[in-house]
């Protein structure tokens, strides 16, 4: 009879997904879900505030506040600036580029006086 219980609460566990999030926020255990589960069985009440989270105002509002954040954000990019600078900066990286190039190929026109020679010589 207990295997029975047992596979029950699973198939419910696989039709609730909400509730493996606040096993994982450890704000629920399975234990603690399987005793409510052999408590008041899948009808009741006391699940609402599990498995209709998703459905919840505050995090619907906190989505839609993300997303107005995100676009707002978006709106303020003028894409022809964006694009300037994006030339600038690749002109400069091309600039650098070319002076390290330049300083490998200078030759070292640099002779070393004999030790026996003076300046006056």
């Amino acid at each position: 009879m207990g295997e029975c219980m047992k596979e029950e609460f699973k198939r419910f566990v696989r039709n609730n997904p909400n509730l493996a999030s606040f096993v994982e926020d450890k704000k629920m255990t399975w234990q603690q879900f399987y005793e409510l589960y052999d408590l008041y069985g899948e009808s009741s009440n006391v699940w609402d505030k599990f498995t209709k989270i998703e459905n919840s105002p505050t995090t619907n509002s906190n989505l839609l506040n993300t997303i107005r954040e995100i676009v707002a954000l978006f709106k303020g990019i003028d894409l022809e600036t964006v694009q300037k600078a994006l030339t600038t900066a690749d002109k400069a990286i091309e600039a650098v580029k070319g002076f390290s190039k330049k300083d490998q190929n200078v030759e070292n026109n640099y002779q070393e006086r004999p030790k026996y020679k003076y300046f006056e010589d």
